[in-house]
């Protein structure tokens, strides 16, 4: 399952679990932050532990930090915030930050369609349209 996080289209299924520091990579925080989100989202972010204590992160558990980290970047939601809207809606908020993947997704697709567009009036001299305005990436 490829999924969108730090890193474009990483692929969650390629290992079953993730040290802390691979996972902070991939989501591009710093392996403080994932620790205090652990403290901060305990029924959201629960990775295993070896006997050794070693946090192991598995694909769940870096979809969660990813939302987590939507919801304070994008939407700009405090952690209280965060945690009020994980806790008034529990799984509302998985399918809200899905549907907002998809969207954007779309609007990729739909860019790649316009670019193409122009470039097809540009090398053929087909007159496409005159608006040329691009499509900007939206967030709730």
């Amino acid at each position: 399952m490829k999924k969108t996080v730090g890193r474009k289209n990483f692929d969650l299924s390629a290992k079953k679990y993730y040290s802390i520091g691979e996972v902070a990579e991939i989501v591009g925080l710093s392996v403080e932050v994932l620790r205090k989100w652990e403290r901060d989202f305990p029924s959201k972010i629960k990775p295993m532990r070896t006997k050794g204590d070693t946090r192991l992160y598995r694909s769940h558990d870096i979809e969660q930090i990813q939302m987590i980290k939507r919801m304070r970047e994008i939407e700009g939601r405090t952690i209280e915030g965060v945690q009020r809207a994980l806790s008034n809606n529990p799984g509302q908020e998985e399918v809200k930050q899905e549907v907002i993947g998809r969207l954007n997704a779309v609007r990729r697709q739909l860019q790649n369609i316009v670019d193409e567009l122009e470039t097809l009036q540009n090398n053929t001299g087909w007159n496409v349209g005159t608006k040329k305005d691009t499509i900007e990436e939206k967030s709730c």
